[in-house]
Order: C-alpha cells, then structure tokens, then sequence
C-alpha cells in the first residue's frame, strides 16, 4: 500500500506548514534574542518609536503566517485521520495527531499573546504616544523640572518593559518552534 503522505496536495501542506512554522518561530525568537538587547541601548523616544514599528509589522505578518501552517497541520490531521474510510492505520492515526498538536501549539500564538502579553504591549504603544507628546510639547507648556522627571520616569519603566516583552515572547517563540518540531516529527 502507498504511503498516504506521498500525494501532492499532502507534500504541499506540509512544506508550507513546516516552512511558515519555522520562519515563524525563528523570526518571534529572533526578536527577543537579538532585537530587544540593541533596543536597550538606544535613547528611549527612539526605542519606543523602533519597538512600536517592529511590533505593527510583525503583528501584522507572523500570526498570518501562523494561522496558514495551523490550517495546513489541521488539513493533513484530517487527511490522515481520515484516509481509507476512517480505517486509517495506527501509525497514520499518531501522525495525524501530531499534526493536531502541532496546528495547536502554532496557532496558541494568538491566545497567547492576548492572554499574556496585550498588557505589555498596550502600555509600551501608551508609554511611545506620551513620549512623542512630551518631545513634541512647546517649552513653555512644561513647567520647568516636570519635563525631566516624566521623561526619567518613563525611560526607566519603558526599558524594564521593553525587557519584559522580550521574555514574554520567548513564550511564543517556544510554541512556534514546539509546533514546527511536532509537525517535523510527523512528516519523518
């Protein structure tokens, strides 16, 4: 008997799953090993500004990305889970729940980042909008002193939590990867 995993349609979804779960992952994980430690060194105006840029582009690319290999892991548990009739074997059985768990973990991005990270983020876009007004303010509309301890104030809590969003993505770099090595082990 053929393997059920050697048609075409199957192939395709799973190089496009494991391509998209990958760059993914190796893209979120990039963000927190490489991005974040040079953002902490740059001026704060300007560490907000770049980490408000990196987080519109990215959330508007990577849970995309994420929910296309999810619908393709979940194509190939339903393609394999469902092969013959429903008298699939019990290997093709296992594989096909791999791939439910793979499509699962990837597409636990998006709770996720709702769940545990909207907070952060919502106080980093907050934290950039009040520093772009604070820079943008006429002289004479500070009082003299309050300027500089506001912008003291929000540097020092905007670094802890532009730190603080790099270890909470870890979180989602994991689960990406977790689901690319689930749906690598069922393609093997």
């Amino acid at each position: 008997m053929a393997n059920t995993q050697d048609t075409a349609p199957c192939r395709l979804a799973q190089a496009t799953a494991l391509l998209l779960g990958t760059l993914s992952a190796g893209a979120n994980l990039t963000l927190s090993a490489f991005l974040v430690p040079r953002l902490l060194e740059s001026p704060t105006p300007l560490m907000l500004r770049q980490w408000v840029r990196t987080y519109r582009r990215g959330a508007a690319t990577v849970p995309f990305a994420a929910g296309l290999a999810a619908a393709a892991y979940t194509y190939l548990y339903y393609y394999l889970g469902t092969r013959g009739g429903g008298a699939a074997s019990a290997s093709a059985l296992l594989r096909a729940r791999a791939y439910l768990a793979a499509g699962a973990l990837t597409i636990g991005i998006v709770p996720y980042t709702l769940a545990v990270m909207a907070g952060t983020n919502s106080e980093l876009k907050r934290m950039e909008r009040a520093v772009g007004e604070v820079a943008g303010a006429d002289a004479a509309e500070v009082p003299a002193g309050e300027e500089e301890e506001v912008v003291v104030v929000e540097e020092e809590s905007a670094k802890r939590l532009v730190d603080w969003w790099g270890v909470l993505n870890l979180g989602r770099g994991v689960l990406l990867l977790a689901g690319s090595i689930c749906g690598l082990a069922a393609t093997l």
